[in-house]
């Protein structure tokens, strides 16, 4: 081994800090997906008042602010799909780095 190879020690804790890493982008991501659920409830009970009252100018700015929540929402939880889909084969690759010994 060259003396520039990371020791299991190291690997280890770069595993760790991979595992932490994923584990905060899933917490946004359930926040996400809390915000994105309340807004799609907004957007139904808006539409509906809509529905029983017509619609005016104050139901019409809030079902917009709450399509862009939702919007918002969806966008997070996108991206913290790609980024724990990247965490996740750099994972894969540090546990075979593991299992070599390194």
């Amino acid at each position: 081994m060259s003396d520039d190879s990371p020791t299991l020690i190291e690997v280890l804790k770069e595993r760790l800090l991979v595992v932490q890493e994923i584990s905060a982008a899933q917490s946004r991501n359930l926040s996400n997906l809390q915000l994105g659920g309340g807004a799609e409830f907004e957007i139904q009970e808006i539409e509906r008042e809509i529905a029983a009252t017509g619609v005016s100018h104050a139901l019409a700015e809030a079902l917009e602010e709450a399509r862009a929540r939702l919007k918002s929402a969806a966008a997070g939880m996108a991206a913290c799909d790609a980024q724990c889909a990247a965490l996740e084969r750099r994972l894969e690759d540090l546990d075979r780095r593991i299992a070599a010994g390194r």
